[in-house]
Order: structure tokens, then C-alpha cells, then sequence
């Protein structure tokens, strides 16, 4: 296979994946996001969920008994509980909604 064939090859899978599924991960150590690195402060760890659209995410420190939320679509934190010791809430959904159902804005 040439070289451009290769190229081609990379840059339909690269597009592809760019706009297709959902990046969800939990964030506790260095990582590149938009060209930057960007490090949570120590012992705290982010859950994020996010489409080519949306994104939800949601914070807490390991010895806090908090976790700090927000998402694209309303542009306040809201805080839930968690135990003292845990990772912060779990997001599972990029259009996850924190009005109501536990969440209270802060």
C-alpha cells in the first residue's frame, strides 16, 4: 500500500472517530485535552462524559464528602453528596440534567 493510500486510510478513521460514540473517563493524573495538558489538583478526580455536542462532568476530592457538577446546557454547579473517601459521582450520560433528584445549586 502507498503512502497516500495510508494517509487516506488514517484521516477517514480519524474523522470517524471523532464523530461517532461517547468519550466517558475518570480524570486523576495529567492528560491533554484541546492541545493542553491539564491536571486535577492532587487527590481530586473528574467524571466526564461527552459527545461532539454535549458534555457532563462532575468533581469531587477523595477526602470530601461532595461532589461538584455541571454540564454545557446549564451553566451552574450544582453539589451532591458522596462518601467521604469515594470517587465523585459517576456520569454516564453527556446530557445528564443535575436540577433536581439530589443535586442542589450552589
Amino acid at each position: 500500500m502507498c503512502k497516500k493510500h495510508i494517509f487516506i486510510l488514517s484521516l477517514v478513521a480519524a474523522i470517524t472517530m471523532s464523530y461517532s460514540g461517547a468519550f466517558g473517563a475518570t480524570i486523576s493524573d495529567a492528560t491533554t485535552i484541546g492541545g493542553g495538558t491539564f491536571s486535577p489538583s492532587n487527590k481530586v478526580k473528574i467524571s466526564v462524559t461527552a459527545t461532539t455536542v454535549n458534555y457532563a462532568a462532575c468533581s469531587g476530592h477523595t477526602s470530601g464528602d461532595r461532589s461538584i457538577c455541571t454540564n454545557n446546557v446549564d451553566p451552574k454547579l450544582y453539589w451532591t453528596a458522596k462518601t467521604v473517601g469515594s470517587d465523585p459521582t459517576t456520569i454516564s450520560d453527556a446530557t445528564t440534567s443535575f436540577t433536581g433528584s439530589g443535586y442542589t445549586t450552589l
